[in-house]
């Protein structure tokens, strides 16, 4: 029998066009989509000169695409690419490239009202952050580290619940490493970003706390 996963995708969508994005980018390519791949997953990545609408669009509308994740710039209604052009924005995406999925956005702010309007045509799960995501460039893979928690948790076939938990549980370890070592500037700027991070967990407007990668 074939394996459910090796039938299903997982699309990419990354910027890299300045010098938060290249960070971002890099680490996700060097930490995050062989651990997917590692999976089963299959991988389409929309990066650099990809993460651009008019190719994003037609892979994001594929029935076969269980998972979006990506990071990149972004508005309370817009999640940007490729030099900060819009990609997915409230009211000018179809339903078909959310629905039955679920997103993970590593961007600022898109929580806010892009993803409940996700949901509300269709997305299962939506994991991203209400307001500013900020790091400290010397510390980006301790920050970028913890955000990514979400893709590594789903792809372990956890629930959005548990994945949320367990995504809590890493930032609080961290903070609480970066506290010990007296870093409190830094361990207070993670502890914002966690407190920014919305999901199902938090609220019903960004899904359903049972859904999982299918």
């Amino acid at each position: 029998m074939q394996n459910q996963k090796t039938t299903m995708r997982i699309l990419a969508i990354d910027s890299n066009h300045d010098c938060v994005t290249k960070i971002t980018c890099n680490y996700r390519n060097q930490h995050v989509y062989p651990y997917l791949e590692s999976r089963g997953f299959r991988l389409i990545r929309c990066q650099e000169l990809s993460a651009r609408r008019e190719i994003v669009a037609p892979e994001a509308g594929q029935d076969d695409i269980a998972y979006i994740t990506g990071a990149g710039h972004g508005t309370y209604t817009t999640y940007t690419g490729d030099w900060n052009l819009p990609i997915f924005q409230v009211g000018n995406y179809q339903p078909e490239e959310s629905d039955g999925k679920i997103v993970h956005l590593l961007s600022c702010q898109t929580a806010d009202k892009l993803g409940p309007d996700f949901v509300i045509h269709g997305c299962r799960a939506y994991f991203g952050y209400k307001a500013l995501f900020t790091f400290d460039p010397d510390y980006a893979d301790v920050f970028l580290e913890c955000d990514s928690e979400i893709d590594r948790a789903f792809a372990d076939g956890l629930t959005a619940e548990e994945v949320y938990d367990r995504v809590e549980e890493r930032y609080k370890q961290r903070i609480r490493e970066l506290d010990n070592e007296g870093k409190f500037d830094i361990a207070s700027m993670l502890e914002e970003n966690l407190s920014y991070l919305c999901a199902p967990s938090v609220d019903s407007r960004w899904g359903d706390t049972q859904a999982r990668i299918l």
